[in-house]
């Protein structure tokens, strides 16, 4: 009768630690691991164990995400005729929590923590930050303002070199509080300015 057994295992992968676990049978006198179907594993080599990642992990990425949901970000929204990324790298990085989901944009915020982008003026749920300066940035608009094979694009907005982005985080209350201020402070100095125009054609005339 075999004995099973956890195992914990945590794999280097270009610079990044990935951590996994399986149920296995206990090691066999050669110095083998034998997987609940059957496989086997070096205990030693490094290299046979790599067939014990769970599928799900190889196939939707680091965020695990089950694959209809990782499918359903990864539509593209229809913003922009083409492309000039792989679906295949835009689902790589979508998939490891790289890249924002690939959403259809609304005119107006549909809830508090919307963020809107400010290359096609659509609001969002979820976007990207670029790291020099933290501008928001959907990934529509990523995808066209760095080609997949133009790695040295600067930012569109500050114009540093090689832009970067991380996925933004969901803003908090207070987050939320913060720019509704911000946002108002810009209102009023807008009407100012127009009542001010208005006021100074008034005495030209």
């Amino acid at each position: 009768m075999p004995h099973f057994r956890n195992i914990f295992r945590t794999e280097n992968s270009g610079g990044r630690q990935r951590s996994y676990s399986y149920s296995a049978r206990d090691r066999s006198h050669d110095g083998t691991e034998r997987g609940a179907g059957g496989s086997g594993a070096t205990g030693t080599g490094g290299h046979g164990h790599s067939s014990m990642i769970p599928k799900f992990l190889r196939s939707t990425g680091a965020l695990g995400l089950p694959k209809a949901e990782l499918d359903r970000r990864c539509v593209p929204s229809g913003l922009y005729e083409s492309c000039q990324w792989e679906d295949k790298a835009i689902r790589r990085l979508i998939g490891d929590g790289k890249l924002a989901a690939r959403l259809k944009g609304n005119d107006s915020r549909t809830n508090p923590g919307d963020r809107e982008c400010p290359i096609c003026f659509l609001h969002y749920s979820q976007v990207n930050l670029t790291t020099c300066c933290k501008a928001a940035l959907c990934t529509e608009c990523y995808l066209q303002v760095r080609p997949q094979r133009q790695k040295d694009c600067p930012c569109p907005f500050c114009n540093r070199p090689k832009v970067t982005i991380t996925v933004a985080e969901d803003m908090r209350g207070s987050d939320v509080t913060k720019r509704d201020r911000e946002e108002q402070k810009v209102i009023e100095a807008q009407i100012r300015a127009a009542q001010a125009q208005a006021q100074a054609q008034a005495q030209a005339q």
